[in-house]
């Protein structure tokens, strides 16, 4: 399993927006084979049971709330040939032009994991 993560700070007021756009985004990202690609509205990212809190890892600002998306692939080969062809749609690069109104995506935090 090979996943490729997101953590988006998004003002309140914008939240359908990014999701509305992001929803989308996903569905290309299945029809080009992607096991799956989800969102999720942060629930608690306050430090607990003596960890730091996810709060620490992405500067949220006020009315704004923290968006978590994962994608899943079987690996990093698959991951490359779907975003070979997700990098190639016509639509990707018109939802990421209205994702750049909707949240600043230099504030986006992002990562790939693979099991070890």
């Amino acid at each position: 399993m090979y996943l490729e993560i997101y953590l988006y700070p998004v003002l309140e007021e914008n939240k359908e927006q990014f999701l509305k756009i992001n929803r989308e985004a996903e569905r290309i990202y299945k029809e080009y084979g992607a096991i799956e690609s989800e969102t999720y509205t942060a629930a608690s990212i306050q430090p607990e049971y003596g960890c730091s809190g996810m709060v620490s890892a992405v500067e949220l600002r006020e009315s704004e709330v923290l968006m978590l998306e994962i994608n899943s692939y079987h690996n990093k080969v698959h991951h490359s040939q779907v975003l070979e062809k997700v990098d190639n749609d016509e639509q990707i690069e018109e939802l990421y032009n209205q994702m750049t109104k909707v949240i600043d995506v230099s504030r986006t935090v992002r990562g790939e994991f693979g099991l070890s």
